[in-house]
């Protein structure tokens, strides 16, 4: 399964045209661009690319390499809050992260659902999502955001909705990143995690998620680049026959199986093996479809020297997901919604309490001043003055973050030196702090301990607009925990 991109050189589209017309391949999984491919760069898009409407172009791509396929394609996205994490000029679904905060699974099903019928309305049948990994350490580089949380029977049952709320819409889930990702201090991206966890410790908490959606009949899991020792010493859990036989054996996993991209560097670093090597080594560990494959070709020579019996059990494999979709299209619901209205009722439920509780509270009859830090969060603002609670002599003090990027590297979008200004302030004046975004941004902040931070997840206007209303109306939030 190479990548293909909404944005892509004429040479990398022939190639890709060749690969299905000459080499049959099983499909194709779509990002942005090359610069934002991974998932720990989709909000970085590159500007130099403009179209008036790329999920037109999208659309267009997808259609065009169906017409071309001798068997239709499987064609697959990562998406795991929703079209926009790779399409420009899309409103943000909530991430994992803000909907494990929600206490009604309707609403995580109800989102689940959007997001599908985004997919399925351009012809994508699997997202690669959700993400069911147990964030057990706050200073993950590249889950954080992405899980809905660190209680694992919690995450079994939002992660479950979510999926039926795709599976609804007419596409297929697919649960990652097996064995579990997260208690990693590395990003995969770029390096390879070691994770020292027993089995049993595995048991007790990443693989709960997993026995109990697999029990539910899940069709694909998406396996890690890590390195767990306790089950593989030595290959990285994707190129594991151990690892992935534990998956069948010890839980139960009938399904299809995904690599992770296989151009990550977590899988080149300290090694010589060739594009193609690797492909055929995840493919003998037991992977069905080899995510961003390349030199595909190549790969299908070495493929085609494995045991034909293998060899045969596998595509049956792929013919099945695809078998699995048809009867999931077939009966998707066609449910009326309206985007604008989810995101005003999502919002107004996703304001949480991250830090701090009694020194600072909203009082009905209170005014505020408000300093910021990133973009002006306008329509809060505005909110705000309408409602005559702004004044700039106020002694309760609103600080404003609205980072640049929803990840964390590079301080979320910010330089280093902004971020020791932001420091300062903050130690010169009694805030409430309110970040427009990813709540992991707290760990930015040095001197924490006094001070009250909220949260709204996502900076859109309907999310400014409850937020606004919690400081016109206080009433109690639930609390986010990391």
């Amino acid at each position: 399964m190479p990548a293909a991109f909404i944005y892509d050189s004429e040479e990398h589209m022939r190639y890709l045209e060749e690969l299905i017309t000459d080499y049959h391949i099983g499909g194709l999984c779509f990002f942005h661009s090359r610069q934002s491919a991974a998932a720990n760069k989709a909000d970085q898009k590159a500007n130099d690319f403009e179209h008036e409407n790329e999920l037109q172009l999208l659309q267009e791509k997808i259609e065009h390499f169906q017409s071309i396929s001798k068997t239709p394609l499987l064609i697959s996205i990562d998406a795991e809050w929703g079209l926009s994490m790779r399409v420009r000029n899309l409103k943000l679904l909530p991430y994992a992260a803000a909907l494990g905060t929600l206490k009604d699974l309707t609403d995580i099903e109800q989102t689940g659902y959007i997001c599908g019928r985004e997919c399925a309305e351009i012809g994508i049948h699997m997202n690669f999502a959700p993400v069911v990994d147990v964030n057990s350490n706050p200073n993950n580089p590249v889950i954080g955001f992405r899980a809905f949380g660190n209680d694992p029977d919690r995450i079994s049952l939002q992660a479950e909705a979510f999926m039926n709320g795709m599976r609804a819409a007419g596409v297929m889930p697919c649960l990652k990143h097996f064995p579990g990702h997260g208690d990693t201090d590395l990003d995969s991206h770029h390096h390879l995690p070691l994770i020292q966890k027993s089995i049993a410790e595995f048991e007790a908490s990443d693989w709960i998620p997993y026995r109990k959606l697999i029990n539910e009949n899940t069709e694909a899991v998406m396996i890690a680049h890590l390195l767990a020792p306790s089950i593989d010493q030595e290959n990285p859990s994707s190129l594991s026959q151990q690892n992935i036989a534990l998956l069948k054996s010890r839980l139960g996993f009938n399904g299809t199986v995904f690599s992770d991209a296989l151009n990550m560097k977590a899988l080149k670093i300290n090694n010589t093996k060739t594009n193609a090597q690797l492909c055929l080594e995840a493919y003998e560990a037991g992977c069905d479809f080899l995510c961003f494959a390349e030199d595909i070709p190549e790969a299908i020579n070495l493929i085609s020297k494995c045991n034909e019996e293998l060899v045969n059990s596998r595509y049956q494999k792929v013919q099945g997901l695809k078998e699995q979709y048809s009867v999931l299209e077939q009966h998707k619901e066609l449910r009326t919604y309206n985007i604008d209205d989810y995101h005003t009722q999502i919002a107004s439920k996703l304001i949480a309490l991250i830090h701090g509780a009694s020194n600072w509270n909203a009082a009905l009859n209170a005014t505020y001043r408000l300093d910021y830090f990133g973009d002006v969060p306008e329509f809060f603002e505005e909110k705000l003055n309408k409602a005559q609670k702004l004044d700039h002599t106020s002694e309760k003090n609103i600080l404003c973050i609205t980072p640049p990027q929803l990840r964390p590297a590079d301080h979320f979008g910010f330089d280093k030196t902004e971020i020791e200004e932001l420091n300062k302030r903050i130690a010169q004046k009694p805030y409430c702090i309110v970040i427009f975004g990813n709540p992991y941004f707290i760990h930015q902040l040095e001197n924490s301990k006094d001070i009250t931070v909220l949260c709204t997840f996502l900076a859109q206007r309907e999310y400014q607009i409850a937020c606004a209303n919690y400081f016109i109306q206080p009433r109690a939030l639930g609390k986010f925990n990391f």
